[in-house]
């Protein structure tokens, strides 16, 4: 059998190679150097999977891959061998890489030249006296026909090959182990990249021997390395062109932008042509059509100008008013800081304050004092005029001093005593008297110094008592109840669900927050769409950590940078300041973005527990003013103490008035003591309630976080409250009484006398809980009428886009024609209007008119059925719907995210001037 060669003619190189030998006429050694494929090369045969891979046979019985087989005809070569090629075999070069095999087939058929046919190939064998004289003979020819190639080569092993294979055919039955071992032989030797190491045919493009593979192999990494070598040498050079190919492009963007500029001028021109004659021709046929006189044609440009100049003075006004609330803003930051200054001076005035009346005081003392000696030494020197009037006697004739009399303190005895026991007595009165002033220094004074020093440790709880203010305010408001006291329990924040005291502090901080400017950044509804841009999520972070999170980051204009910015905060948020406790990622940026109410309501309730406010200390400014009256006030009763006590004659005679000002001190601080206590004591009790409410709310609020982490876990959406879809709930599900009962008392019952309460609000809740069955798509139905045209406001219905509802649901028939369906309107719009302006149609209205169409279109029915009768066969399958997250979907495709990020940055630009226009509520 043959060996298979692909019918390719010799390298280029051989032939030029063959050409030189062929004019020497003896062996040369090539001139060129070693022509080898390289990695960037084309003719590199690949050792992985063939071109041929795909086209794999079925194991078949063993073939030898040379020599013939029994019973088959020799196979004609195929290939056609160039006389240059058959000569080139006496000049073989071992510098040759034949990877194609075709030197190998040149040799190939040279070896069996001799053998065409059988009977020519028998002939030959007849000639050797044995088989193995014969076979020695054809090897020997192939290794000198093969001497100068590498060893082993292709050619020998398929001739070695094929003389095995003849020889097992000649020794008939017993070659069948010779033909095994050929086998094992040839799958050590051949590797068939088909991984079928038995091949049925010898094929050079399905299989290979391992030596030419290490050789091919081994030649690749040679070239690829000189290759390398090769360009890292050239570095230097190619680095030299860097310059003049930059000055090329630059030279070629010149031209091209020049020539781009032509472009685009000539364009505007053509253009601005094209738009003057399409202005010409529109005002031809205006003309012509209209058949108006230039009066009229001047009076509608003219209107049509002054509307024009009114929207430009409107931007322009609403650009005033939003710098002039800017300057505003920045004044009323400036007087809030003049405030705290002034409350602060304040302090210091009322300080000076009490210490100027405290001298005052004094200093009328000592003129009363002064007075009193003047008094005793005019009676001294005149003693005969007054030898029957003691002292006293001479100081009350005096003029009135302006000092209290001491009547309660002062020992008065009628009869003078000789052996001065009246003075003892009071002697032993003034000990006891030191001895209870030391008693209440150690006692008092020192107590109140502690207790204060206690208290300043102790949190204040204010935000938490305004929290509950505040939740017991809006609920009053919104069930029309009222309290009926000004003053609120605490307690009472702990009966609420943890979700709705969480949206009420949340909202409570974004008011208190100073660099909001619109009523709308104040307002919180929910935890999903309110908190998807990331705004009002900045502003709160801003308020409660103002220096992590700073302005900058607030004022981002950019949804996509605000929204990483609270993914990164929430990354490096600790759990105290000096602490390494990180907490733990609850939100991300496709979280807020994709409206997730779970994780924002558990990152706000982290916030909640982080909340500076809560740990804000005890205010004791007042407390200690009054302390320090006490200490100063008490510091003057230990001086006049010491005054009375190192006075030569009675201390405590009547005519002392040392000891009437020692009693009005003494009750001074004994005022100033029980107010310092009423005070400590109101503010230990509010601290204590404050920490308790605190701490039980704080649990309630970790059992929260950990039940909506759980249900996430597990896929369930929680049930969050959303006050703006409760709000649209009670606005679409809302049926007045009275209708329905002027509705009854309208059917012709002549049985019917008079119409319970119970059977009206029977009848209503049964409208209700078909509404509220249908809610979804009675909000979409009439989102998307309301905004069907461009005039009226977005959240009412008019007249015309009612009409258009009422066509498109097929309710106008012989029952109800369409001036029915307008007095309708009409009647449910004109119901609650207070004449001030013309009114649209709401919500509530839209609901009131449904139940009255109802009623005329199915009279015959039970009343609760007729308005799931209209809803079921008029309105849900023909009314088109508000489809909000079909666009959202559409904003996120790959087409829609390539022009916005292609204009975003001007988009930007423009929002920021627009938004800051607008200072109303939307």
């Amino acid at each position: 059998m043959e060996p298979h060669f692909a019918a390719t003619s010799l390298p280029k190189v051989f032939r030029e190679s063959l050409a030189k030998a062929a004019e020497v006429r003896e062996p040369l050694r090539p001139s060129l150097p070693r022509q080898a494929a390289t990695a960037s090369s084309t003719h590199r045969r690949s050792s992985g999977v063939p071109p041929n891979q795909s086209h794999l046979v079925s194991p078949r019985a063993f073939e030898a891959p040379f020599g013939t087989q029994p019973r088959k005809p020799k196979p004609q070569a195929t290939a056609s061998i160039d006389p240059r090629d058959e000569a080139g075999i006496l000049f073989p070069y071992n510098n040759i890489a034949d990877d194609d095999g075709s030197l190998q087939q040149i040799m190939w058929a040279k070896w069996n030249h001799d053998a065409t046919n059988d009977s020519q190939a028998a002939s030959a064998k007849d000639a050797f006296v044995s088989f193995a004289l014969y076979a020695q003979v054809k090897l020997q020819e192939a290794q000198r026909m093969a001497a100068y190639l590498e060893q082993p080569n292709l050619f020998v092993t398929a001739v070695a090959s094929s003389l095995l294979q003849r020889c097992a055919d000649r020794l008939g039955a017993s070659g069948g182990i010779v033909r095994q071992l050929l086998q094992v032989l040839l799958s050590a030797i051949y590797h068939r990249k088909d991984a079928d190491v038995t091949p049925a045919r010898l094929n050079v493009d399905r299989y290979a021997p391992y030596f030419a593979e290490y050789r091919r192999l081994r030649r690749t990494c040679v070239d690829l390395l000189e290759e390398n070598t090769r360009k890292h040498n050239e570095t230097a050079a190619r680095k030299q062109g860097f310059g003049k190919i930059q000055r090329v492009i630059q030279g070629t963007t010149r031209i091209w932008k020049h020539r781009l500029l032509h472009f685009l001028y000539f364009q505007w021109a053509y253009y601005v042509f094209r738009r003057r004659r399409i202005r010409r021709f529109v005002d031809r046929t205006f003309r012509h059509k209209n058949r108006g006189s230039v009066r009229d044609t001047f009076r509608a440009w003219r209107i049509e100008a002054l509307r024009r100049a009114y929207y430009r003075e409107s931007a322009n006004y609403q650009t005033m008013l939003s710098v002039t609330a800017e300057s505003l803003s920045r004044k009323d930051v400036q007087l809030t800081s003049a405030t705290e200054k002034i409350a602060k001076l304040q302090m210091h005035v009322d300080q000076l304050t009490t210490t100027n009346s405290n001298l005052i005081t004094r200093v009328q003392d000592l003129e009363s004092q002064i007075r009193i000696l003047k008094l005793t030494m005019r009676g001294s020197l005149t003693a005969p005029a007054a030898q029957d009037h003691p002292p006293l006697v001479s100081a009350m004739t005096a003029p009135p001093a302006a000092y209290e009399r001491m009547d309660t303190i002062v020992y008065e005895d009628d009869q003078p005593r000789d052996d001065g026991g009246g003075a003892r007595v009071n002697k032993m009165l003034l000990e006891g008297m030191f001895a209870m002033a030391r008693m209440v220094e150690s006692a008092v004074i020192q107590f109140s110094k502690e207790s204060l020093e206690a208290l300043e440790t102790q949190y204040d709880g204010a935000e938490l008592r305004q929290l509950s203010q505040r939740i017991a305010d809006e609920h009053a408001q919104i069930d029309k109840i009222t309290t009926g006291y000004h003053d609120v329990h605490l307690t009472n924040v702990l009966s609420k669900p943890v979700d709705t005291i969480l949206l009420h502090w949340a909202r409570m901080k974004l008011e208190e927050s100073k660099i909001v400017l619109r009523p709308q950044d104040r307002m919180l509804k929910n935890f999903t769409d309110d908190l998807a841009d990331g705004s009002k999520f900045s502003t709160l972070l801003h308020h409660l950590f103002p220096r992590d999170y700073d302005t900058h980051m607030v004022h981002e204009i950019n949804v996509e940078q605000r929204l990483a910015n609270i993914e990164r905060f929430n990354k490096t948020l600790r759990v105290e300041s000096s602490s390494d406790v990180k907490v733990p990622v609850i939100v991300t940026a496709d979280s807020i973005a994709a409206q997730r109410g779970l994780e924002n309501a558990v990152f706000i309730s982290v916030l909640f527990t982080l909340s500076p406010g809560h740990f804000s200390k005890v205010n004791t400014e007042k407390c200690r003013k009054v302390f320090l009256q006490i200490v100063s006030a008490w510091k003057k009763v230990r001086s006049l103490m010491l005054e009375v006590k190192r006075t030569p004659d009675d201390p405590l005679g009547a005519e002392n008035m040392m000891v009437v000002t020692l009693g009005k001190e003494m009750r001074r601080v004994e005022e100033l003591h029980t107010l310092l206590q009423k005070e400590m004591t109101s503010l230990v009790c509010a601290s204590n309630e404050s920490a308790g409410v605190l701490s039980k709310l704080l649990h309630k609020i970790l059992c929260f976080t950990w039940r909506m982490l759980s249900q996430r876990d597990r896929g369930v959406d929680g049930d969050i409250i959303d006050e703006r879809r409760a709000d649209t709930l009670r606005k679409f599900t809302s049926v007045s009484a009275n209708v329905i009962r002027r509705l009854i008392s309208d059917e012709p019952s002549p049985r019917r006398r008079s119409i319970s309460d119970t059977e009206v609000m029977t009848r209503v809740f049964g409208i209700q809980k078909v509404l509220k069955h249908h809610f979804n798509d009675l909000h979409a139905i009439f989102r998307h009428y309301s905004c069907s045209t461009l005039r009226g406001h977005s959240a009412t219905m008019s007249l015309q886009e009612y009409i258009k509802f009422v066509k498109d649901c097929n309710i106008v028939d012989k029952k109800v024609h369409l001036p029915v369906v307008d007095a309708i309107y009409h009647h449910c719009v004109e119901a609650q209007d207070d004449g001030t302006a013309q009114r649209e149609m709401s919500p509530m209205d839209f609901v009131h008119a449904l139940v009255l169409v109802a009623d005329k279109k199915f009279p015959s029915m039970v009343f609760e059925e007729r308005i799931q009768e209209l809803l079921d066969k008029c309105v849900l399958p023909n009314a088109s719907r508000s489809q909000p997250e079909a666009f959202r979907l559409l904003l996120h495709s790959p087409e829609v995210r390539a022009v916005l990020l292609k204009f975003k940055s001007p988009l930007q630009h423009v929002f920021k001037y627009y938004s800051n226009m607008k200072t109303d509520d939307v």
